[in-house]
């Protein structure tokens, strides 16, 4: 018979395993970043060309998630964050061996399988760490989760400069083998701690369903990432644009209308008749665009502070510091609270962050109130960026779906990732000097308010 004392290993070791895989994951969100222009100098490419390092993952990431988390549900999270962590290895050791074999399309392959993995990697993840615990501890679980994300986000540029500075620029590739083992160890970890999960949907996989699904986002997002908010006559007439919108507008019209007709689709559209989770999803996007912002602080900072180009970064560590405090912090006030007020908590927090950003710091610059501003943005980001939707959709669904659930929150915000930054860099684009950073920090609070009042509507299940 199993003690008290055993189950709760068995929680730590869950959490520990998973854990690591979301920083896995995470990291190499933000490692390739920095070390974009050194990868395409060495294979003589130019920005626009080079960029798409970056832009194929997140694009095959998206477009991955629901469909590896309905994989998930069906055949079990073990088994599939198993598989997920060996895929994410064989990515990492194809981007290193692009050095040496074919250049620059074989290092593209290799960050398709790398977003392959780690959109199975992340959903299951926090599904099961969000299912695996006791309600009454769940939340504290979610925001130890979303904090390990944060961090890997926050740090994961700073690690792929340290490691082009230790190795050098000539041999970036190592940052991509160094993955091979730790993703090794993870997966005889995963072995021989995680337990065998049954079978939790029976039926058929929707291969089709998941085929179109899977292009279905694809279009999207690539329309979306080449439009232009504050000169839409212009770019919505391009091919680039045009094109893969109305791509997405005929392969949505024939995913819905296969899906009425499967047993087990790979996207529940029941879903949207649930207005619990609709508003979950309103609010993930606009947490999307929120946490996107993110990249343009170094920027931001810079300018202000007539700062050296590059210098800007050590300020998003007043960002990472509070950023997990928070949603440790937020977790445990989930489990007291619940998940409504956190959210609205922490979109508050950085509501009021954002505008003494915009409207005090941007003309009266000082380290001090800079770094003030960002560490009370971090407080609420962490409060808002994980945890709460997460809780939010795992109490509205059943736990057969709940990998497929969280994957489709996932989904949503990285849409809201996708949009955003158009906007943001359209902004300080339309106005010179520093009228356009404060438009931009005024754009972001706005997203808050529009998070925050779609929030009010939400009512748990609970009540």
């Amino acid at each position: 018979m199993s003690t008290k004392k055993d189950k709760k290993q068995g929680f730590v070791g869950i959490l520990i395993i998973y854990c690591m895989g979301l920083l896995i994951g995470g990291l190499f969100v933000g490692m390739v970043a920095p070390v974009r222009t050194v990868i395409q100098e060495s294979f003589c490419l130019d920005d626009s060309t080079g960029i798409w390092m970056i832009n194929i993952y997140t694009l095959f990431y998206a477009a991955f998630i629901p469909v590896i988390g309905k994989i998930a549900d069906k055949f079990g999270r073990n088994k599939v964050f198993s598989v997920c962590i060996l895929v994410f290895m064989a990515g990492s050791m194809i981007c290193g061996l692009s050095a040496r074999i074919m250049g620059f399309p074989v290092l593209l392959v290799g960050r398709v399988i790398q977003a392959i993995g780690a959109g199975g990697m992340i959903p299951v993840a926090n599904a099961e760490i969000g299912t695996s615990f006791p309600k009454e501890k769940r939340g504290l679980a979610l925001g130890i989760a979303a904090a390990v994300s944060g961090i890997s986000n926050v740090v994961g540029s700073g690690v792929g400069s340290a490691l082009v500075e230790v190795f050098g620029a000539n041999h970036w590739y190592v940052m991509f083998y160094l993955a091979a083992p730790i993703c090794f160890i993870l997966f005889l970890l995963s072995k021989f701690v995680l337990k065998k999960q049954n079978t939790v949907e029976s039926g058929k996989l929707d291969y089709l369903g998941s085929f179109l699904f899977i292009i279905t986002i694809l279009s999207l997002l690539l329309g979306l990432k080449e439009l232009d908010f504050f000169n839409l006559s212009e770019t919505i007439v391009k091919m680039e644009v045009w094109l893969p919108l109305v791509l997405f507008v005929v392969f949505i019209v024939i995913f819905f209308f296969v899906e009425n007709k499967v047993e087990n689709p790979v996207f529940h559209i029941e879903f949207l008749h649930s207005r619990p989770i609709v508003i979950t999803m309103i609010a993930s996007f606009f947490i999307g665009c929120i946490i996107i912002a993110m990249m343009l602080v170094p920027e931001y900072a810079e300018y202000i502070m007539n700062a050296p180009t590059g210098s800007g970064g050590y300020y998003m560590l007043a960002i990472g510091i509070t950023s997990m405090i928070g949603p440790p912090l937020g977790g445990k006030l989930v489990d007291r609270f619940g998940a409504k007020p956190v959210l609205l908590s922490g979109l508050t927090l950085m509501i009021g962050a954002y505008l003494f950003l915009g409207f005090y710091v941007s003309v009266n610059p000082s380290v001090a109130s800079l770094i003030i501003g960002l560490a009370v943005v971090g407080l609420g980001l962490g409060f808002a960026m994980g945890s709460p939707t997460n809780y939010m959709i795992l109490e509205n669904t059943n736990e057969r779906d709940s990998t497929s659930a969280i994957a489709t929150v996932a989904l949503v915000r990285q849409v809201g990732t996708t949009i955003a930054p158009a906007i943001f860099v359209g902004f300080i684009s339309a106005d010179n000097g520093v009228s356009g950073y404060q438009h931009m920090l005024i754009c972001i609070a706005v997203f808050c308010v529009l998070a925050g009042v779609v929030t009010l509507f939400y009512k748990s299940p609970k009540n």
